[in-house]
């Protein structure tokens, strides 16, 4: 997994871990100086040289990940430089690798091109098959259309963010679900219908939302 990928998905746990730590290193200085009345001088100067160690690791860590990126994106820029649509075509190979288009990379491909980020931001919220964010394991995707709607799909939809317990165009906390609204995809004649992790299930209601959420989730369940 790219190094700006995982920058980008610290898990709940390790932020807590971290906060934690910070938390009881103020608790035990706040006991000191509650002791003596003031922090004693040896006891600041090994906690500053701390910081600035990790400092020290946190910039060169972060000046590595600047690095790939850039390379990343100057390798993709020359691959396409002389198409039509070099943007857009660019912003797929970004897509198709990290599921989605980091702010970092975006930031990079507009120095790189010469184009605002206001415009490549354009782009990639005009076309919904970018994502600004992280997608989850499994993406569920429910159709909005004219028949959908007529036949319950709103409802679809209030199940759906119930149960994960997410918006339309949110992943879940863990990462395991991403809940998208189309406009239409094919399928009138199944509607209301939806597609989960690329296969589409037609002729649904409500209920089918938990089903297919737990058949998913648990290929082996019985369906």
């Amino acid at each position: 997994m790219p190094p700006e990928t995982v920058h980008s998905e610290l898990s709940t746990a390790q932020l807590t871990a971290w906060k934690d730590e910070e938390a009881s290193l103020l608790e035990s200085l706040e006991q000191i100086e509650h002791k003596h009345g003031f922090i004693p001088r040896n006891i600041a100067e090994e906690i500053s040289r701390v910081i600035e160690v990790k400092l020290d690791r946190l910039k060169k860590l972060q000046t590595k990940v600047e690095s790939n990126v850039r390379k990343e994106v100057d390798t993709l820029v020359e691959k396409w430089k002389d198409e039509e649509g070099s943007l857009i075509l660019i912003l797929h190979e970004i897509e198709n690798q990290h599921g989605y288009v980091p702010r970092e990379i975006a930031m990079e491909v507009s120095y790189a091109l010469g184009v605002k980020l206001a415009r490549i931001y354009e782009v990639l919220t005009f076309y919904n098959y970018f994502k600004l964010k992280p997608p989850g394991r499994h993406n569920m995707a429910l159709c909005m259309g004219t028949a959908c709607y007529l036949k319950g799909a709103p409802a679809m939809l209030a199940e759906a963010k119930t149960l994960l317990k997410v918006e339309e165009g949110a992943t879940t906390a863990d990462r395991e679900w991403h809940l998208d609204v189309v406009r239409c995809i094919g399928c009138c004649g199944m509607s209301p219908a939806m597609v989960v992790d690329g296969k589409t299930y037609g002729r649904l209601n409500a209920s089918d939302v938990s089903r297919i959420v737990n058949q998913t989730t648990q290929p082996k369940a019985a369906l």
